[in-house]
């Protein structure tokens, strides 16, 4: 794990805290993805005398939390079975919440006073005493319920509730209080021991982060729950969780430091990739290097920064990325891809990916997909709303492919592994025939043609980053003579058309089942025209070719036309397909399924663009 980098972190947050007070440092931001979120108070008004203080509940109240502000709400979460720290929990069902808030956490919360005769005891038992009357209860209870039917959604999921003194005319919130700042720093202390009603500690022991023998270990000091150490058989030791610190010895000094630097992460250094959460982890070249290191932190930082206020939702999953990109190679990156149980808040690793410098991010992100965004195939390709826009590279491009195996494919493109090209015809042939079958019932899919574009995007960039063979040898010669008279079909068009997607068509046999793709297109279109439907497309098996069924589609096909337009109908791509598609029989009989059917369906996505409009054909009538 990256416990030593995120521990260098810490000590780095741990610097730029001097000022803090020590229970401050485990005051936790509820919502740290989230810039600006709301905060539910009810609000008590208390006036002290001598003996006795008077308290009222005034009304609810709702602030805007940042993280310049969070610290008086004194957040810190809790386990799932026994709740959070203080009165502070994230907004909920207030059936549920206030109960617990106005009886079980108050009530305990007294329990913690040893001297009855101090303010704070007075102030928060008035509060209590004022609860337990059911008129009180349920008036609060009811404005809670109202304020939580009339936010929106999202705030109903990204809103946190606590609690408002007013003091003798002074605002007061849980922070400002001692004896929560007490609870809230033996927490951050006490639980790295003890958890679970267990107690783990080690005497005289090596720290597992730092190697270096401290009097005392802690066994519950991680701030991530990387295994579940709250279930019997989770740890070392003959199933004691008394001797986790066996499995995990970790210091005082770098406990601090670890949960500073897992508080730091998550709050300035965790985003999502396509959905997947990830923690991004900054580490210098040489491990002592700290300048670098803090030059590192603060300008992944600003970065997270400035992508938030941008407001941009086009490509804003690799904004971060691009920005990385400019940077120069005075750091890497971890990068940590995560699920988190949001029962026990365990996080299982999904996948780690290490070292990884600045200008990698350039390659993949920058350099690759601006080779390749320039061919005019891509150019208005999608239509969003009848608005046209260019298809451009993106990884969200690949994760068409690699839905259900997207770590998988995020690991192979950063550490630039090589891919099989049969299993990307495969992936490429389950997405067109998936959705070509929805569409055929009537439901939505993307175009087969878009998907098409998809592939032949994803072919190029792992071609330019030379992740998959690329038959560069292949030159491609144009033997068919350009004819005077201007025929239906565009020869010398199907020839720059080759030519331009060189590394998409680089094998005579590609190229032969290729045009058989178009001249199926050619004659579905003069079905169309006439029939108003396209029965040939029966014929094509839902896109499950084989050689065999390709062979007999194309003479079908020939047939067809030549019953339809004449014998000498399309006579260029005829003389065409006998050079690329004939004479290539033995090759294409040894390909895949997957391959032999991606390049016909190419080829009829593509087919129609090569028909020469200034050449006007007969329609002819069909039975």
């Amino acid at each position: 794990m990256q416990d030593k980098a995120i521990v260098q972190i810490g000590k780095i947050a741990l610097k730029e805290m001097d000022d803090k007070e020590p229970y401050e440092l485990f005051i936790q931001n509820m919502f740290p993805d989230k810039d600006n979120y709301k905060m539910i108070l009810p609000v008590f008004e208390i006036a002290t005398g001598d003996d006795s203080c008077k308290c009222v509940y005034k009304n609810v109240d709702i602030q805007n939390v940042s993280t310049q502000n969070y610290l008086k709400y004194a957040y810190r979460k809790g386990s799932a079975r026994g709740g959070d720290i203080t009165f502070t929990t994230k907004f909920g069902d207030i059936e549920k919440k206030f109960p617990t808030l106005a009886g079980n956490q108050f009530k305990a919360l007294i329990s913690h006073f040893k001297d009855k005769s101090v303010e704070e005891f007075k102030i928060l038992n008035a509060v209590y005493q004022f609860l337990l009357l059911k008129e009180n209860y349920d008036r609060i209870k009811s404005d809670l319920s109202a304020v939580y039917d009339t936010i929106g959604k999202e705030d109903k999921n990204t809103s946190g509730l606590s609690l408002l003194f007013i003091i003798n005319g002074a605002e007061k919130y849980l922070a400002d209080f001692k004896i929560i700042q007490q609870i809230i720093l033996n927490n951050g202390t006490e639980e790295k021991s003890e958890k679970y009603g267990v107690k783990s500690e080690g005497a005289s022991a090596t720290c597992s982060i730092c190697f270096q023998s401290d009097k005392k270990v802690h066994g519950f000091a991680s701030p991530f729950k990387y295994a579940t150490v709250d279930k019997p058989g989770m740890v070392s030791g003959f199933f004691k969780q008394a001797d986790n610190w066996k499995n995990y010895p970790i210091c005082t000094d770098c406990s601090l430091e670890f949960e500073l630097g897992r508080t730091y992460i998550t709050n300035n250094l965790s985003s999502y990739f396509y959905g997947k959460a990830y923690y991004i982890i900054p580490k210098t070249l040489l491990s002592k290097d700290t300048t670098n290191l803090k030059k590192a932190v603060s300008r992944l930082k600003d970065l997270y920064k400035d992508i938030s206020k941008t407001g941009e939702i086009t490509g804003k999953e690799e904004l971060l990325e691009k920005k990385i990109a400019e940077e120069e190679d005075y750091f890497n990156v971890n990068l940590l891809f995560y699920e988190e149980n949001p029962t026990t808040k365990a996080i299982k690793i999904k996948l780690l990916l290490e070292e990884i410098l600045p200008s990698r991010f350039k390659k993949l992100f920058v350099d690759a997909p601006k080779e390749i965004n320039t061919n005019s195939l891509y150019k208005e390709a999608v239509s969003n709303k009848k608005v046209k826009s260019d298809l451009t590279f993106n990884l969200g491009v690949l994760k068409t492919f690699f839905e259900h195996d997207f770590y998988d494919l995020i690991h192979k493109v950063f550490t630039l592994q090589t891919f099989s090209t049969e299993s990307l015809y495969g992936r490429f042939m389950a997405v067109i025939r998936s959705n070509y079958n929805r569409i055929q019932t009537g439901d939505y899919a993307e175009s087969t043609r878009l998907t098409v574009l998809k592939a032949h995007l994803t072919l190029s960039y792992l071609k330019q980053l030379k992740l998959i063979d690329n038959h560069s040898n292949f030159t491609f010669m144009d033997t068919i003579e350009p004819q005077e008279k201007k025929a239906s079909f565009d020869i010398e068009k199907l020839n720059r058309f080759i030519a331009d997607n060189n590394s998409f068509l680089d094998t005579e046999y590609k190229i032969g089942i290729f045009s058989v793709g178009i001249l199926v297109r050619l004659l579905l279109n003069i079905q169309n025209a006439s029939l108003g439907n396209t029965p040939f497309e029966k014929k094509l098996k839902g896109y499950n070719l084989n050689s065999a069924l390709l062979k007999s589609i194309y003479k079908e096909a020939l047939s067809k036309i030549s019953q339809y337009q004449g014998f000498y109908a399309y006579s260029n791509l005829r003389e065409f397909i006998d050079q690329y598609f004939i004479l290539n029989i033995e090759a294409i009989n040894k390909l895949s399924n997957n391959e032999l059917s991606f390049f016909f369906v190419a080829g009829i996505e593509f087919g129609s663009q090569f028909r020469n409009k200034e050449v006007k054909e007969e329609t002819p009538t069909l039975n």
